[in-house]
């Protein structure tokens, strides 16, 4: 099965072209989050997506509606990080013309149950609650779960891929990708994706 990829946390245009150009198939940029090293604002998310076609996803926590405005111009998607309701998604979505990520943090295998909550939501994001804290996800909660719907994220790297697309083709990776904290390797990146590459059935 053929793999989408999502790398989240970008902030230099030659990561975006090592991406783009190894098959990522969807772009993350932090936004209005500040404790994030991988932060950065609306004149550089203008700046390094200038021309750049692949999917561009918006990773905000509570966004006001002027920020959505804002970001809306330059990414297909929003990814919600905070409190929106099933409510909000839809209304973010009528009003801005803007797909949704909806990420959900799982603490336990209970926390699954927050999934069917979210159905105007054009994609699921599943992760840990470290929020930018690196934090390996806990598979042992998924066994015998079907998240092939999904993104999962929380702590991927080339080490547990393999075992991670044992659950979901949707791929979701930040630190894993990096040598200094906030920064992308290309290298890393270049080897990621193919490794996926490799991994697909």
């Amino acid at each position: 099965m053929k793999s989408i990829v999502k790398i989240c946390g970008l902030s230099e245009k030659s990561s975006i072209d090592t991406a783009v150009k190894n098959g990522a198939r969807f772009l993350g940029f932090i936004l209005n989050y500040p404790k994030s090293p991988r932060n950065i604002n609306l004149d550089q998310l203008k700046d390094i997506t200038h021309g750049i076609e692949t999917n561009k996803v918006a990773v905000m926590v509570n966004p006001s509606d002027e920020q959505i405005d804002q970001v809306s111009k330059f990414c297909e998607y929003l990814q919600c990080h905070g409190d929106e309701t099933n409510d909000r998604i839809k209304d973010i979505k009528t009003r801005f013309n803007i797909k949704i990520i909806k990420a959900i943090k799982i603490k336990n295998a209970s926390s699954l149950q927050e999934i069917p909550k979210y159905s105007a939501a054009d994609e699921i994001l599943i992760d840990t609650p470290a929020m930018e804290k690196t934090q390996t996800f806990d598979f042992k909660i998924l066994k015998g779960l079907n998240i092939t719907r999904y993104f999962l994220a929380g702590g991927i790297t080339t080490e547990n891929l393999k075992f991670a697309m044992q659950y979901t083709n949707k791929i979701d990776v930040s630190s894993g990708l990096e040598s200094v904290k906030g920064i992308k390797d290309n290298k890393k990146i270049e080897k990621f994706l193919n490794l996926v590459k490799s991994y697909e059935n």
